[in-house]
């Protein structure tokens, strides 16, 4: 007892006698340690600290508990079951004393602790008193729970993705069978003379595969991938446009007030997919405030996100730079912090059955426009959504499109034309076009075979037509293979993927076009026009 008297803070200990030298040397070592030595009488309820070291010895004098009582007051009254427990344990039992909890001192943020200690007995054997040790774990704990949310995060990342991934799968093969559907309802529609029987059901069919088409947008832009026509746009100006639909479609009791920033910088993006974001958030808005009165508010504003602006936030899709945001804001029921971990996810919803892939779509445009998404919300007092878009470097005019009407001459081309897809319908029906458009056509099934195909006949090819992603050997390393081969051959790339993503990969090698899969046949066709003209191809 002698020794935890001394590190109790009793008298100094004299350094001649080799017990006390020893002594000496233990408080020093525990002090280094910081360390705190406690004792709890279990006869009169008293509590004696260390007067060095330890974090209940960090605490204000005033503070120091000097009984169990006093004690029990500065934890956390969340841990004070454990504690109790793990005291009565001690007592009862004769087990080790060893608990985590946090002590709330009376200024200032409170601090983990974890303390152990054992029980003494008297000559009789029973318990009289609990000594030990109490020792500061705040950052261990902080970096526990640091480590714990970036697993956190990584795992629903994960999760997220794989989900995209099968996503982006399904709808890229279903692109390739909507290309023969859609392709051969235009060419059939070519062939038919206009008033022949059934020509307007060829039409319906083709208008059901644009429709389909449509399905195959939502699930690519849930992955991330989404077919986009990127141009500069002005925030703003979509909202202020969309103001008459998103009145329609809140609730008659909901009012809308617009704060938009002004001198607001444009953004590159697909307007669709950007009003989609607009109108998913306000009708979310909307049915979070239910059937009473309430406010939805939309604003609009800059952030310029320096590094540690997105380190806070946690934003891995993020990086520094100048960003637009987009806020949509409600005084609705709010969410709990277990809902709002979960609202990104596919199919979950706290709506009726049918509904759920609204938020984890908007996430995959906003993503795929490489921005973030972020959310704050409390049950009771509303949500707030805040979309993050990166600010336009230039002023670039959107590109027009020339897409040819049904009573003009199909155009025609001539020459040797190389289509490599893996997909059999979809290479069909692109041979079966370009054929009728007056090409001599060459298809392979894959990137080695149109490789091999291209070195029996290099010098022959106007045109080659390649599908970006097939097994064996992708678009990418297909078109290096072809260039190596011919420099200067022109390449149209063709991918259910969005342009941006794809071409961005060929920056700097000439690409004749890109072709967004599903396609029409007056697209093929002017794209393949268009690079006639540019390439100076031979036309008819």
């Amino acid at each position: 007892m002698g020794a935890v008297d001394d590190l109790l803070g009793n008298e100094p200990v004299a350094a001649e006698a080799t017990d006390d030298g020893l002594r000496r040397e233990l408080r020093i070592a525990v002090e280094a340690a910081r360390l705190g030595v406690w004792r709890a009488d279990l006869k009169t309820m008293t509590v004696a600290t260390s007067q060095f070291g330890g974090p209940l010895t960090s605490l204000p004098a005033a503070s120091l508990p000097k009984n169990i009582e006093e004690f029990t007051a500065l934890i956390h009254p969340e841990d004070r079951e454990a504690v109790n427990l793990a005291l009565t344990r001690a007592v009862a039992e004769g087990i080790p004393y060893s608990v985590d909890f946090r002590i709330v001192p009376p200024d200032g943020s409170p601090r983990w602790v974890h303390a152990r200690g054992e029980v003494l007995r008297n000559e009789a054997g029973e318990p009289s008193a609990l000594v030990g040790i109490d020792m500061d774990i705040t950052d261990r704990k902080r970096a526990e729970d640091e480590r714990l949310k970036l697993e956190t995060r990584m795992l629903h990342a994960q999760r997220l993705e794989s989900l995209g991934v099968l996503a982006g799968g399904i709808a890229h093969d279903f692109n390739n069978l909507l290309v023969g559907i859609l392709g051969n309802a235009d060419l059939a529609l070519m062939e038919m003379q206009r008033g022949a029987p059934g020509r307007e059901r060829i039409k319906d069919i083709r208008t059901a595969g644009l429709r389909a088409s449509e399905l195959t947008g939502q699930m690519l832009a849930y992955s991330g991938k989404g077919k986009f026509v990127v141009e500069p746009l002005d925030p703003n100006s979509v909202i202020t446009e969309m103001s008459q639909l998103l009145r329609v479609a809140t609730s008659k009791r909901c009012s809308l007030r617009y704060d938009l920033a002004e001198d607001l910088p444009q953004i590159e993006a697909d307007v669709a997919q950007i009003r989609q974001v607009v109108m998913n958030l306000i009708t979310n808005a909307s049915e979070a405030i239910g059937d009473r009165s309430g406010i939805i508010s939309v604003r609009t504003g800059i952030v310029d996100a320096d590094s540690d602006y997105v380190d806070r936030l946690g934003a891995e899709s993020l990086t520094p730079g100048r960003y637009v945001f987009l806020e949509v804001s409600d005084d609705g029921c709010g969410m709990d912090e277990a809902t709002r971990k979960r609202i990104f996810e596919p199919f979950f919803t706290t709506k009726f059955t049918g509904r759920g892939l609204g938020l984890a779509g908007v996430l995959g445009i906003v993503k795929g426009h490489r921005g973030a998404m972020l959310v704050y919300s409390e049950p009771n007092k509303g949500s707030t959504f805040k979309v993050l878009l990166p600010a336009a470097s230039g002023d670039a005019a959107p590109g027009v499109e020339r897409t040819q009407n049904e009573d003009e001459a199909p155009w025609k081309g001539t020459g040797k034309v190389l289509v490599v897809d893996d997909d059999p319908t979809a290479r069909e029906v692109i041979a079966a076009v370009l054929t009728h458009a007056g090409f001599s056509v060459i298809a392979a099934e894959d990137g080695l075979a149109g490789v091999e195909a291209f070195k029996q006949l290099a010098s022959e090819f106007v045109l080659v037509l390649l599908d970006m992603t097939m097994p064996r050997l992708s678009g990418e390393g297909t078109f290096r293979k072809l260039r190596s081969i011919r420099a200067d051959v022109p390449v149209i790339l063709m991918s259910g993927y969005n342009e941006m993503d794809v071409t961005n990969r060929f920056v700097g090698t000439g690409l004749a076009g890109f072709l967004q899969k599903p396609f029409r046949v007056a697209e093929l066709l002017e794209l393949v026009r268009s690079s006639a003209v540019n390439q100076q191809l031979p036309q008819r």
